[in-house]
């Protein structure tokens, strides 16, 4: 396949070296740059991103926040406060919740806000207060239903980071809340609108036919971390422990003596359970499936067109997989190091054929992260990839001479495009979601979309703990005849920190 030229250029490139960081531009800028497209009912019923930044006061929706790590730092306290004032924000953690809190007051006195942000170690009381009207969730994982159900049932609209769900069961709760409350619940998708619509352009090229009839999606996003043993300590004294845990069982806290990432994205804080490594353990994520599998399975579903209806019962094989300790009946036996899958090949076979490969390296182009599309086209005219920095192949080559119809892009929003001023849409996810608060629509990532993405990334989880090949029907978010796999699709909660809604799955 070396024969593509623009292909061989991404191992010239080092694509294997990760995405392209998008600039985080805080510049308070009017937001309304609507593209104009012609009407054509679409993939989402989305709206244009309109900012609210520039209503009076009364007219902006008062925030609260609930978690305020790297994500609150990077995305919800600049972009949501685009839009109004915080009004409370939440965290168990008091040294973190001190930090998110200045950058709020800081934000107010620019805006010349009142200086009156309430702030909690419990989240429910973010929930009580009757001022706030929408909700930015940026807890950790298993933190993220209960939360945000209970938001919903509070009156509040919700802005969720992703993995909205810890199991295949939870989102079949936040569905049918969402529904029984009709509250709008965006998803923290970001590529589904921003990072220049590269990605959007990736599915209307494939729905368009550029690489002739698809057969074959693989995406490639790394492996989890390997910790090595991490030592019994004190959780620091600044951190409610108990309370961090929620849901999960008991357990110890653990942390490495030294600090290994002191630069870059989640630098700071050393291996351990909590803060910006939690995603490396099965009780409280699901490793890089439910991380950038999030990410990447959402867009290439999005292109094969399976994000809603009946698409029949997938086969998921695990035909590589490796964790860094022993898994017993799919459980790790060890307690003391991270436990998810540092390395993995799954083939997911849907019912009409199609295939979807999940991989942590991409070892025929030489990527770690990225999407592939496979067509029937022949050679390089049947390929092409995409990932947070660049959209590369001949079918995209041809675009020159032949573009795609001035409407494409939208139709995949329902005829208008969420958009945004700042570098390389940053922004757009947000602004659709308050866009969506004020006409009731639904937003780009709507939870039922969502729920049918992150079930067969939890589903394929399931398939590389047992170390086996699975079937599974996002019909009834069960496993074909298979007992042990269906144990897998809800878990045992903490007493006193359940989620007590009637589930409707049918397992």
């Amino acid at each position: 396949m070396d024969d593509d030229p623009s292909m061989a250029a991404i191992k010239r490139e080092a694509f294997s070296s990760g995405d392209i960081p998008v600039t985080n531009n805080t510049s308070r800028r009017g937001f309304l740059r609507i593209a104009a497209a012609s009407g054509a009912v679409g993939y989402f019923s989305s709206v244009a991103a309109k900012s609210t930044y520039a209503q009076s006061p009364n007219e902006q929706p008062g925030i609260g926040f609930i978690g305020t790590g790297i994500r609150y730092h990077t995305y919800h306290g600049d972009q949501a406060l685009r839009h109004g004032p915080c009004i409370a924000i939440s965290d168990v953690d008091s040294l973190q919740l001190g930090r998110a809190y200045q950058v709020a007051i800081d934000n107010h006195r620019e805006q010349d806000r009142p200086l009156v942000i309430a702030s909690h170690e419990d989240y429910r009381h973010v929930l009580d207060n009757k001022e706030v009207d929408v909700v930015c969730i940026g807890t950790v994982d298993h933190w993220h239903t209960k939360i945000a159900i209970e938001a919903m049932q509070a009156g509040k609209d919700v802005y969720c980071e992703k993995p909205l769900t810890l199991t295949i069961d939870e989102g079949r709760q936040v569905i049918d809340i969402q529904k029984a409350t009709q509250r709008v619940v965006q998803v923290g998708t970001q590529q589904r609108t921003e990072y220049g619509k590269r990605f959007a352009q990736a599915v209307a090229m494939v729905r368009a036919g550029r690489v002739g009839k698809l057969k074959q999606v693989a995406v490639a996003f790394g492996g989890s971390r390997v910790s090595g043993v991490l030592p019994k300590v004190a959780p620091p004294k600044t951190l409610n422990w108990e309370l961090w845990l929620g849901q999960c069982p008991l357990a110890e806290y653990r942390a490495a003596d030294t600090i290994v990432d002191q630069t870059g994205w989640g630098a700071g804080f050393p291996f351990g359970r909590a803060h910006r490594y939690y995603r490396w353990f099965y009780e409280y994520s699901g490793g890089k499936l439910t991380d950038w599998g999030a990410h990447h399975v959402d867009i290439a579903m999005w292109a094969m067109d399976k994000l809603t209806g009946d698409i029949g019962v997938v086969t998921i094989d695990p035909q590589m997989v490796e964790h860094p300790i022993p898994l017993k009946d799919g459980m790790p036996t060890k307690e003391d190091q991270f436990n998810c899958a540092t390395k993995f090949r799954v083939v997911c076979t849907f019912a009409d054929g199609q295939e979807l490969v999940v991989e942590d390296f991409n070892h025929q182009f030489n990527f770690e992260r990225g999407i592939l599309f496979k067509g029937s086209n022949r050679g390089p005219s049947g390929r092409f990839i995409v990932n947070r920095g660049r959209i590369v192949g001949k079918p995209v080559e041809d675009l020159q001479s032949s573009p795609l119809p001035d409407d494409a892009i939208a139709k995949l929003y329902g005829g208008q495009i969420p958009t945004s001023d700042q570098d390389d849409e940053l922004g757009a996810q947000m602004n659709n979601f308050m866009d969506c608060v004020r006409t009731r629509r639904t937003p780009v990532s709507d939870v039922v979309t969502h729920h049918r993405m992150l079930s067969i990334c939890h589903a394929i989880n399931v398939a590389l703990r047992l170390g086996r090949a699975l079937k599974f029907d996002p019909q009834t978010d069960s496993f074909v005849d298979d007992g042990q796999a269906n144990s897998f699709v809800r878990r045992e909660q903490r007493k006193g920190y359940e989620i007590t809604v009637q589930s409707t799955a049918g397992v």
